[in-house]
């Protein structure tokens, strides 16, 4: 399995995103993809991340035009919402290889840019407060 066989394989897990679903969404997109991340160890992030989106690309390209559109749309969510973070979590190349995805994706996409986040700090958004109180008890996650 390569990056992009687990991108394409997790694009399921956008119609869950929300704060029951994504835990063990990206629990399961993290063991998944451990193996990945081990094999990131010494080499050039920037490379990697480079072979990543040709291949991504390459992929798109065999679809219609207008599918072609849709599906980068998923891939960067993929990679904001589940890949980068996992990737930060494991630490390393790997959260070097998150960085060097980013910046090869936006400058390749600039309209269609992501950052890497934190799954802490997407956890966080999904926490609603008004005026500073909570307005639904949070789980514990």
């Amino acid at each position: 399995m390569s990056f992009a066989d687990l991108i394409a394989s997790s694009r399921g897990y956008l119609s869950r995103f929300d704060y029951d679903n994504y835990p063990p969404c990206f629990s399961a997109f993290e063991a998944d993809g451990a193996s990945l991340f081990a094999a990131l160890e010494g080499a050039d992030p920037e490379q990697a991340a480079a072979v990543l989106i040709d291949e991504l690309e390459r992929r798109r390209g065999e679809l219609p035009r207008r599918a072609q559109k849709q599906q980068a749309e998923e891939e960067k969510r993929v990679l904001a919402l589940f890949l980068s973070p996992a990737a930060l979590r494991y630490g390393g190349a790997a959260a070097d290889f998150a960085g060097a995805l980013s910046r090869q994706w936006n400058a390749r996409y600039p309209r269609n840019t992501f950052l890497p986040g934190d799954y802490d700090v997407i956890m966080k958004g999904f926490d609603s407060n008004l005026l500073g109180l909570p307005l639904r008890k949070s789980k514990k996650r």
